[in-house]
């Protein structure tokens, strides 16, 4: 393989690294609802459209809850317009503990950055077997020795 090949894999790698970087801080927040998030139920205090990130309208949910050690907790989330209210007005909510947790209603995934990172992954994996797997095919050259 020649040099130029190789540098282009490495920096295809690179970029892959940084994509891997770039998505890992955006799916930060899903992997801490993963591992330290609890559940809890909470109740509907509000519901009102707003403006969605590209554009239309979101359904904005506004609910209150309580920890299991008494602290009252209120959060909101947007949701679709067409996802409506339950009957007994409980939703079920993921929250992180503490002064500074958040809360979002249970089921709300960032998906789009999960898919985002787990692109970057195989990236990385086939461009750093394309690079590492080429000059490990390479034949190695053995040094001379000199004859005495």
């Amino acid at each position: 393989m020649d040099q130029e090949t190789e540098i282009a894999r490495a920096k295809w790698l690179l970029m892959g690294v940084l994509f891997f970087l770039v998505s890992g801080c955006f799916s930060y927040g899903e992997a801490v609802y993963l591992v330290s998030g609890h559940e809890a139920t909470a109740t509907v205090s509000k519901t009102f459209e707003s403006p969605g990130r590209r554009g239309g309208t979101r359904l904005s949910v506004e609910y209150t809850f309580s920890e299991p050690n008494g602290t009252p907790r209120e959060g909101t989330d947007t949701v679709p317009t067409a996802w409506s209210v339950p009957a007994n007005g409980q939703v079920p909510v993921l929250y992180i503990s503490g002064t500074d947790g958040s809360s979002r209603l249970a089921g709300n995934v960032n998906w789009v950055a999960l898919g985002i990172f787990a692109f970057s992954l195989v990236w990385i994996a086939v461009f750093a077997a394309r690079l590492f797997g080429a000059t490990r095919d390479e034949p190695q050259r053995r040094p001379r020795r000199r004859r005495d």
